[in-house]
């Protein structure tokens, strides 16, 4: 073999290893092509009864919406008729908005099935990610860091409220058509941390 044509194939078998390595580890080219996608979801949200055998203690319904392009995104969530039970310093009729951003991503094989056959919920699940998100609702303010190791879905949460304060963490998984949320989240007077109290709830997206 010529001399130049086995060094340009060894240059181009190390370039090429190099690119591969970079994305394997870090998701570097899947990231680019993400940055330039657009879009837009929206799905019915649920909250059973934290009493099931309580008459008076109900469930809340309404939906959520995500939209942007890339790494940068918009998330809109409403619970229809919550603010009739609820203090307007938590939660009024205008809903929940969130400001977000995926920080890192890295496309798996089972990402581009789930694409291809229109399955939404499943490459999200099949996706590796971490990201944050600003969240503002009623009075209080308050951040989320969620992350994806393709087997595990959990974050984190923090809420600045004007009378209480709320910190806890959440799992999602898939549930048949359903994806399941289990949230435990402790809740306080401001900056009483020691005064807290615990919740579990489940909810259904």
């Amino acid at each position: 073999m010529n001399q130049k044509i086995l060094i340009i194939a060894v240059v181009l078998v190390v370039a090429f290893s190099g690119l591969a390595v970079l994305e394997v580890s870090s998701g570097f080219f899947s990231g680019l092509v993400f940055d330039q996608i657009p879009y837009n979801y929206s799905a019915k949200v649920s909250i059973p009864p934290t009493n099931p055998s309580d008459p008076n203690s109900g469930s809340l319904g309404g939906f959520y919406k995500i939209n942007g392009k890339g790494k940068n995104f918009n998330f809109f969530l409403k619970l229809s008729g919550a603010e009739k039970s609820e203090s307007p310093l938590d939660y009024t009729a205008d809903g929940l908005t969130g400001i977000g951003r995926i920080d890192e991503i890295k496309v798996s094989p089972g990402t581009i099935y789930a694409l291809l056959s229109k399955d939404i919920k499943g490459a999200m699940f099949n996706t590796t990610f971490k990201g944050h998100m600003n969240l503002t609702c009623a009075a209080w303010t308050g951040v989320t860091y969620f992350q994806n190791d393709g087997k595990n879905f959990t974050g984190n949460f923090t809420i600045n409220g004007v009378i209480t304060d709320w910190e806890g963490n959440y799992t999602l998984k898939r549930d048949s058509f359903r994806i399941l949320g289990v949230s435990d989240f402790i809740y306080y007077p401001n900056d009483q941390r020691s005064a807290a109290k615990s919740v579990q709830k489940t909810y259904y997206l």
